[in-house]
C-alpha cells in the first residue's frame, strides 16, 4: 500500500519512540509488521531514492536479503539497489545497540542539466564602428543535457536548454552559418534582442540618375574604399570621380568638417544625331512619296515613270547622317540618342559615283529607275522568241519581255515589269511591277506568279498568284490559288476551284460549275494586313507573358504594403524600375493594339467586299465577306451582287449604273 501521511512506522513496543517524516520528503510505500519486526520502505518524492527501516521484532527471528530483494521487486525498484549494504545491515543489526533510523536500499541518478546558449558580441561597443560584411554578433547554441534514471528504471529527461531569439535590425542580415553580419559601414547597436548597424555614409542619387553624392555622419576617419563601397551598394558604376573623393577625403581629414551632398559621381549626357537625306534630282511625272520609299535607311521598290537623262548629268545626291552618341548614368546604363535614319544608295547599270560615294551620275542616256537602295538607268531585256534552256532563268534590273512562250520549270524575276506575249507554263513569275500575259498560263499546281502591279492574262490553271493591284483574266480561272489588293475581274469566262481572296472585291461572268466544285471567294480582305496583324499579335503575346510573368513575381510585395516600407533601399528601389518597367510594357501592349486595330481599320475602308456576278452562280461556291459566310445551295442567276448587310451577306441584282462603274477595268490585250 501507498502512504502519503507522516507516520512512518511506530513501535510496536512502549521502548521505541515514535518516527515521524514530512512527506514532503517522502513517500511510504511500504510498511508491515510479523513476528520479525516491521519494515517500512519509502521513496523519495523525485523517485530517485528507496530507504527502508527496520524495527526487530521480540521473537528473535529475522529479516533475509532474499526477503527484501523480493519487497522491492514486488514495488519494481530495479536500479541502484544497495544489496551488499542491505545484506551487511541485516548481518549485523541484532548485534549493535541502536539501530540507523534508515539505510539507503537503492538510488537512481539524476539528468544532467542543459546549458542555455548565449549572445557574443562580435564588436567592441566602446567604439562600435564596423565594417560592411563584418559579422557583429554571433549566438552560441545550447549544450544538451544527459537524461537520468529512478529506480525504477524510468528516465529522466534533462530540461533544454534556451536559444537567444536575436532579430536582424536595419542593415544587418543574417548568414547560413547563424550570425549576424553588416550591411554598411556604419554604427553598432545591440537593444532589446535587436541588432542594427545605423548607416553614417549616405548616398543620394539625382531623379535622373546622372549624378550621385554622399553625406557623411560619422566620428571615424573616412575611407576611400569606405566610399567605393557605398556606391557600388547603390549598383553605381559608372562616372565616378576618384580626384572629387581624394579631394574630399584630404579635407575631412584636415579639418573634420561635415560633409554634406558631395558630388562624388557624374553620367554623361546622350548627344543626339541627324538624319541622312537621299535628293533626287530628275523630274518625277508619276511616283510615290518620299516617305514611303526611305525606311530606315533603305529605298523600296517605287513605280516612278521619269523623263530621261543626259549621259553624265548628275542624278542623285546624299546628304551623309549625322551619328548620335549615347550617353551613360551613373549605373551603367546606356541612355540610347535617338536613332537617326541612315540612308545608302548604289550605283546600277549605267550609273556611276563619286569617289566619295555622295554623287551619282548617269553613265548612259535613259531612264533612271530607283529600286531598294539602288539607282539605275534601265534599258529593257527583251528575248526575242522563247524561254527555253537556250535561255535559261532570268534575274533582271528592269522590264522583262519575251517575245515567245514561257516553258514549264524557269524563274523570271523583274524588278519592274514582266511582259509575256506567249502562254506560261509551270514557271515561277516576279515582278516588281505589273506582270502581261498575252497567252494564258498553266501552273500544274506546282508554280506561282507574284506581281508587285496588276496582272493580266487569257487564262490562269493551277497557280499561286498574288498582286498588289488588280488580277484581270480575259477566260478563266480555274483550281488556283489567288491573292491580290486590288479587284480580280474574269471578263467572259469563270472562276471555278481553288481560294480568290482580293481585297476591291471580286467579279466574273460564270462563278463555279454545274457539278459543285468547291470554289471559296473571300472579298474585301487584305492579306498584307493580315499577316502584319499576326506579327503584331506574336509580340503582344511575348510581351503579355513578360508582364504577367513579373505580376506573379510582385504581387506578394503589393498586397502587402507595410513590407515595402520595411525593404532595403536597394530593393525599393528595383521594385519601383520594376513597376516603371511594367508601365512601359502596357504601353508598348496597347500601342501594338492600337496599330493592329488602325491596320485593320484603314484596310476596311479602302475594301470593297463584294461579289459580282454577271451569268450564274453555281451551288458549291463558299462566300467569306467580313464575319459572315455563306455557301450557295442552289444555282443564281445574275447578274448579281453578293455583300454583307446585317451580319449575313445579301444578295442583290447588279445595276447597269455599277456595270459602268466598273469599266475603268481595262481587258487584256
Amino acid at each position: 500500500m501507498y502512504m502519503t501521511d507522516v507516520l512512518l512506522f511506530e513501535a510496536s513496543n512502549n521502548n521505541v519512540s515514535e518516527h515521524k517524516e514530512s512527506a514532503v520528503d517522502a513517500n511510504v510505500i511500504y510498511d508491515k509488521e510479523d513476528s520479525r519486526g516491521r519494515i517500512t520502505i519509502f521513496e523519495s518524492l523525485d523517485k530517485l531514492s528507496a530507504w527502508m527501516r527496520i524495527i526487530p521484532g521480540k521473537t528473535g527471528d529475522r529479516f533475509y536479503l532474499e526477503d527484501i530483494l523480493f519487497i522491492i521487486a514486488q514495488f519494481g525498484i530495479v536500479t541502484g539497489v544497495k544489496t551488499n549494504e542491505i545484506k551487511t545491515f541485516l548481518d549485523t543489526m541484532h548485534n549493535v545497540q541502536e539501530l540507523p533510523d534508515r539505510i539507503l536500499i537503492a538510488a537512481g541518478h539524476p539528468p544532467v542539466a542543459a546549458i542555455d546558449g548565449h549572445c557574443e558580441l562580435l564588436f567592441n561597443p566602446d567604439d562600435p564602428y564596423v565594417e560592411k560584411g563584418q559579422v557583429i554578433l554571433r549566438i552560441t547554441d545550447p549544450v544538451d543535457g544527459s537524461p537520468g534514471e529512478n529506480i525504477y528504471g524510468e528516465p529522466i529527461e534533462p530540461a533544454s536548454g534556451k536559444k537567444p531569439t536575436v532579430i536582424a535590425g536595419d542593415n544587418v542580415f543574417e548568414n547560413e552559418n547563424g550570425e549576424f553580419e553588416s550591411e554598411v559601414f556604419g554604427r553598432a547597436v545591440f537593444n532589446d534582442n535587436v541588432i542594427s548597424v545605423e548607416k553614417v555614409l549616405h548616398v543620394k542619387i539625382s531623379p535622373d540618375a546622372m549624378e550621385a553624392s554622399i553625406s557623411y555622419t560619422g566620428t571615424k576617419k573616412l575611407t576611400h574604399s569606405r566610399i567605393k563601397e557605398a556606391l557600388y551598394a547603390h549598383n553605381i558604376i559608372f562616372g565616378i570621380d576618384d580626384n572629387a573623393i581624394d579631394t574630399l577625403i584630404t579635407s575631412l581629414n584636415m579639418h573634420d568638417m561635415p560633409v554634406t551632398d558631395v558630388v562624388v559621381a557624374r553620367g554623361i549626357p546622350r548627344q543626339e544625331g541627324k538624319d541622312g537625306e537621299i535628293k533626287f534630282l530628275f523630274h518625277e511625272s508619276r511616283g510615290i512619296n518620299p516617305n514611303e520609299y526611305i525606311i530606315d535607311g533603305m529605298i523600296v521598290r517605287g513605280t516612278n515613270i521619269i523623263k530621261s537623262v543626259d549621259q553624265g548629268q548628275e542624278i542623285a545626291y546624299i546628304i551623309p547622317h549625322v551619328d548620335p552618341v549615347n550617353g551613360k548614368d551613373i549605373y551603367g546604363r546606356i541612355l540610347p540618342a535617338k536613332k537617326v535614319r541612315k540612308v545608302k544608295l548604289r550605283a546600277g547599270k549605267n550609273v556611276t559615283v563619286s569617289e566619295d560615294g555622295l554623287h551619282f551620275y548617269a553613265q548612259a542616256g535613259g531612264r533612271p529607275i530607283v529600286e531598294g537602295d539602288k539607282i539605275s538607268v534601265h534599258d529593257v531585256l527583251t528575248i526575242p522568241g522563247d524561254l527555253d534552256y537556250k535561255v535559261g532563268n532570268i534575274d533582271f534590273d528592269g522590264i522583262v519581255e519575251i517575245d515567245g512562250d514561257v516553258f514549264d520549270g524557269f524563274n523570271i524575276r523583274a524588278t519592274k515589269s514582266i511582259i509575256i506575249r506567249g502562254v506560261v507554263g509551270a514557271s515561277n513569275l516576279e515582278a516588281g511591277l505589273d506582270i502581261q500575259i498575252q497567252g494564258g498560263c498553266k501552273g500544274l499546281n506546282k508554280a506561282k506568279i507574284i506581281a508587285g502591279g496588276n496582272i493580266e492574262a487569257k487564262y490562269i490553271h493551277e497557280f499561286f498568284v498574288q498582286a498588289h493591284g488588280d488580277i484581270i483574266v480575259k477566260n478563266e480561272i480555274v483550281s488556283s490559288d489567288v491573292k491580290c489588293l486590288g479587284r480580280i475581274i474574269v471578263h467572259y469566262g469563270s472562276i471555278r476551284g481553288g481560294s480568290l481572296c482580293a481585297k476591291k472585291g471580286i467579279e466574273s461572268f460564270d462563278i463555279g460549275n454545274d457539278v459543285g466544285i468547291k470554289t471559296t471567294l473571300i472579298p474585301g480582305d487584305d492579306f498584307e494586313v493580315n499577316d502584319q496583324c499576326k506579327n503584331l499579335d506574336e509580340v503582344f503575346v511575348q510581351k503579355k507573358k513578360e508582364f504577367d510573368a513579373l505580376s506573379k513575381r510582385i504581387a506578394p510585395l503589393l498586397k502587402n504594403r507595410e513590407l515595402i516600407a520595411k525593404l532595403p533601399p536597394d530593393t525599393q528601389e528595383k521594385l519601383k524600375e520594376t513597376l516603371c518597367y511594367m508601365k512601359t510594357l502596357q504601353k508598348e501592349q496597347t500601342e501594338l493594339i492600337n496599330k493592329k486595330n488602325a491596320l485593320i481599320e484603314q484596310s476596311m475602308k479602302e475594301a470593297v467586299p463584294e461579289v459580282v456576278v454577271m451569268h450564274y452562280i453555281y451551288h458549291g461556291v463558299i462566300l467569306k465577306i467580313g464575319k459572315s459566310r455563306r455557301v450557295i445551295s442552289s444555282l443564281l442567276e445574275g447578274p448579281l451582287r453578293l455583300y454583307e448587310e446585317d451580319d449575313r451577306i445579301t444578295v442583290e441584282p447588279y445595276s447597269e449604273k455599277r456595270r459602268q462603274m466598273s469599266q475603268h477595268h481595262r481587258l487584256p490585250s
